[in-house]
């Protein structure tokens, strides 16, 4: 079981780290998205009024400006403080969403800090390790078992829960309930996970107690689903709020973004309906539409 869970953790690590890169890249590759352009946006100088450098006379000839710190600041409060989740949280979700993520923050960032013992013998950095952990786990679960009362006993929030939405609550709860049972069980709970870690990161593994091992197993099976889930949402939240909320760069015949454009009116269509004609291109389809109202 030593030997299993050591090499876990590194498969668990290499194919997160792996699969999070080639998402990223597959997502910066997707066609253009249908740009909301919807104001006002951080970036903008006149973004307190919600203006737009449309507002500018003669603006396609005038070279654009962005501050970039206010769209770092914005997504940093969406990312760290879920301000979108409290600014409309109807439900009372947020409470618990807040420490829900910051449950699995922490818990990441004190699996670093575990590493970084190990690997630079830095012990000065134990006593934060240790308080990393424990807030990790106590956040971690208070959020996800709150989360998951509110979705079963909130009528309207149900009705729209899938399956894979509580197995994923619960996936979470489990790594942070166990390990709160480790700590309550194990009075040497945090160095006995410190070396749990140092025994997978020198691939030596040491015996630990049951429920230390259980959460880092789970975890590590937490770190090889979340890619290729829902709860990766992280990622394509940078290209919904980059490249679909605040993209409104201006569009100019041969620029990248009409060249990308007229790039994907070449694409076929393989799906059908009323109105179209699979296996033509958008081209095409305009073509047969305007042939129908004659035009």
């Amino acid at each position: 079981m030593g030997s299993f869970a050591a090499y876990l953790a590194w498969l668990a690590v290499a194919v997160f780290v792996f699969m999070v890169i080639y998402r990223f890249i597959k997502f910066n590759s997707m066609p253009l998205h249908l740009r909301w352009e919807l104001y006002p946006l951080p970036l903008e100088p006149k973004h307190h009024h919600g203006g737009s450098y449309m507002e500018e006379v003669d603006y396609v000839r005038k070279p654009r400006h962005h501050i970039r710190i206010n769209g770092i600041l914005d997504m940093a409060s969406e990312v760290f403080l879920l301000k979108k989740v409290k600014e409309y949280n109807k439900y009372g979700m947020w409470p618990f969403s807040f420490c829900m993520h910051w449950g699995i923050y922490l818990m990441c960032f004190w699996a670093v800090l575990l590493v970084v013992e190990e690997v630079f013998n830095w012990g000065a950095i134990s006593p934060l390790s240790n308080v990393v952990g424990a807030v990790a786990i106590i956040a971690g679960a208070f959020g996800s078992l709150g989360l998951i009362l509110k979705r079963v006993g909130i009528a309207e929030l149900a009705a729209y829960t899938a399956p894979v939405d509580y197995f994923n609550l619960f996936f979470l709860l489990a790594i942070f309930a166990t390990g709160i049972i480790a700590w309550v069980t194990d009075p040497y709970f945090f160095d006995d996970a410190r070396a749990y870690v140092a025994g997978a990161v020198t691939l030596q593994p040491v015996t630990v107690p049951f429920w230390v091992a259980l959460q880092f197993l789970i975890f590590e099976l937490f770190l090889l689903y979340m890619p290729f889930s829902k709860l990766f949402h992280y990622v394509a939240k940078y290209f919904t709020i980059d490249k679909v909320l605040w993209d409104d760069i201006l569009n100019v015949k041969g620029s990248a973004v009409d060249k990308k454009i007229t790039s994907q009116l070449s694409y076929k269509l393989t799906w059908a309906g009323p109105h179209i004609v699979p296996g033509k291109t958008w081209v095409e389809e305009v073509e047969i539409v305007d042939a129908r109202e004659g035009k």
